[in-house]
């Protein structure tokens, strides 16, 4: 495996340290633990899942991560493997920054990284094994052209409802199908433009919409699209747009705060609840076909304020400041991983079949303080070969960039945060820096990010730029090189779009500019060079929805799903129909 840091521009990165770092000399305190809620994940001071009441090991008795709670199945042995090191990068001027956004932010739009917002997740379709089941769905599409003014308001559509149990049958005013309102473009009884994505229909906001909701997710179920936000999760007729149930946060939780990542082959997605205290460590299970809220369970006793989940055919893994998973059947804990020592903090985020999880120990004989390691979302139990030693003082993984091919985000190493990818074994590859020389820090999405700024197809990394010189750059995974700089003859910014087409190829929206079309495009893998797929025909009736703050998911039979970040948006779900 080779251990070389490069830089982007694939040159390898001057000066570096030695893999790991030195133990403390004689006489040194042992590094501390961060405070409990400290944006580091601070070490437990109560086992999530049941209580865990495991002693100390003895003097020179081996530990590791994966050591079993009592009651609860072993994860696999430690194992005495090669343990990789890596040292970061070169300092970027200015460090890393992160865009906070809430969901796919927009601007004006509140932070997504606060609690009470989480980052939106857009999926369609079952997730089988953590892999996205392509029934319904060629991809998803983030459009997102900067619009300077604020969207128009207009009064709520009428409409009736009835609750029970917190689940809402009914309409809310009804969607809008007449082409009369759609300027002669669009329309579900024919008109509209050739070969262009003309308005079907739109769905009219919630009449309890609040103001600061977000969007969570985005699930498919048959004929049931389904958008989740912090104030409900709204279930609509996708051929006409009509609401068939909502869900509203149930008893004693304030508002949801986080959604997996996809659902299952059975059409369940996973669900995080803020009961107070922007404490997310309650989750629940819903069944997007028939819009019920299975069952929640509180799955830590220590507060979670930023959980990612995953769903598989039996479980719901959970990533946090702890990671582990329970049944998806009841929400009973199945495993949790278990720190090396008893003074550890761990940091971990769900990746489909699998949960990355760094580790920080504190101990004064602790000679590894920070490491990574992988394990399988259904068991626990390690799937990587050995853990890799990670070199920074709060050095842990951030971001899951991708999990097939698996690319990991690395943030706080002691020169910068880095890329992280791995081959098909699950064996560490190169780590990349995000600082390319002469160019801003790369900007990177993560699976719980509904703003899309990066995409892996294969062993490449697409990155949207930045905004004030709007491109995607490709980069090569195994070399750490930039292959190609596209704007795809865009006037006003190109912006990429979540996923592949089923050839594998990543898709952009190129902005011509204001009062044109925009242009949904393919790129190519070879030189970055667009083909047109379609126009985004501009009308009347969708005068409100602005691609700034709207995430499109696009059907294999070129129909287009739009969903806006707010709730409270005039228009929080459209579709269009390609002619």
């Amino acid at each position: 495996m080779a251990d070389q840091m490069t830089q982007l521009d694939g040159a390898p990165v001057p000066g570096q340290a030695a893999p790991a770092a030195p133990a403390a000399p004689p006489g040194q305190p042992p590094a501390q633990p961060p405070a409990p809620g400290s944006d580091y994940a601070y070490a437990p001071t109560a086992a999530a899942f049941p209580a865990q009441g495991t002693p100390p090991p003895p003097a020179g008795a081996p530990v590791g991560p994966y050591d079993p709670a009592p009651g609860q199945p072993p994860f696999g042995g430690a194992g005495a493997g090669q343990q990789y090191g890596y040292t970061a990068p070169p300092a970027a001027d200015g460090g890393y920054a992160y865009q906070q956004q809430a969901g796919y932010s927009h601007p004006g739009a509140p932070v997504p990284t606060a609690p009470k917002q989480r980052n939106p997740v857009m999926l369609w379709g079952g997730i089988i094994g953590g892999v996205l089941a392509i029934a319904i769905v060629a991809g998803l599409i983030v459009l997102f052209t900067d619009n300077p003014d604020d969207p128009p308001s207009a009064a709520d559509n009428g409409g009736t409802s009835s609750t029970a149990g917190g689940v809402t049958s009914g309409t809310s005013g009804g969607p809008t199908t007449d082409p009369t309102t759609q300027n002669g473009t669009g329309g579900p009884a024919g008109g509209g433009k050739a070969g262009a994505y003309n308005l079907a229909w739109t769905a009219p906001k919630p009449a309890n919409a609040a103001s600061g909701s977000q969007m969570l997710g985005i699930w498919g179920a048959d004929k049931t699209i389904v958008r989740a936000d912090s104030s409900g999760i709204r279930g609509l007729n996708s051929a006409d747009g009509k609401e068939l149930w909502t869900i509203a946060p149930p008893a004693g939780s304030k508002e949801f705060c986080a959604a997996s990542y996809g659902v299952n082959s059975k059409h369940i997605a996973a669900v995080a609840l803020n009961t107070g205290d922007s404490d997310c460590s309650t989750v629940g299970a819903v069944d997007v076909s028939t819009g019920k809220l299975l069952w929640t369970a509180k799955v830590s006793q220590d507060r979670m304020s930023s959980p990612t989940l995953t769903v598989t055919e039996k479980v719901i893994g959970i990533g946090a400041n702890m990671a582990g998973a329970v049944n998806i059947s009841d929400g009973s804990p199945v495993w949790q991983f278990q720190p090396r020592e008893k003074d550890c903090s761990v940091y971990g985020k769900a990746a489909g079949t699998q949960i990355a999880v760094s580790d920080r120990c504190y101990g004064l004989n602790t000679t590894v303080k920070s490491q990574l390691v992988l394990v399988d979302t259904d068991t626990g139990k390690t799937t990587s070969s050995a853990p890799i030693t990670l070199t920074g003082s709060i050095e842990r993984v951030d971001k899951v960039v991708s999990d097939q091919p698996l690319v990991l985000l690395v943030t706080n190493g002691p020169n910068g945060d880095y890329i992280l990818p791995f081959d098909k074994s699950n064996k560490p590859m190169n780590p990349m820096s995000v600082k390319e020389p002469g160019a801003d820090s790369l900007r990177l999405s993560g699976q719980a990010d509904a703003f899309t700024q990066s995409v892996v197809s294969g062993t490449t990394l697409y990155v949207q730029t930045n905004p004030t010189k709007p491109a995607v750059n490709a980069y090569d995974l195994t070399s750490g090189k930039r292959l190609w700089s596209a704007t795809g003859g865009a006037t006003d910014g190109i912006r990429l779009v979540s996923g592949t087409d089923k050839d594998g190829k990543v898709r952009a929206v190129l902005d011509m500019g204001y009062n044109k079309d925009s242009k949904l495009v393919t790129l190519s893998p070879a030189d970055g060079s667009v083909s047109e797929l379609g126009n985004l025909t501009q009308n009347k009736a969708a005068d409100s929805v602005y691609a700034s703050s709207t995430e499109y998911v696009v059907q294999s039979d070129g129909s287009l799903f739009g969903f806006a970040r707010s709730s409270s948006s005039e228009n929080p779900v459209i579709k269009y129909v390609k002619k």
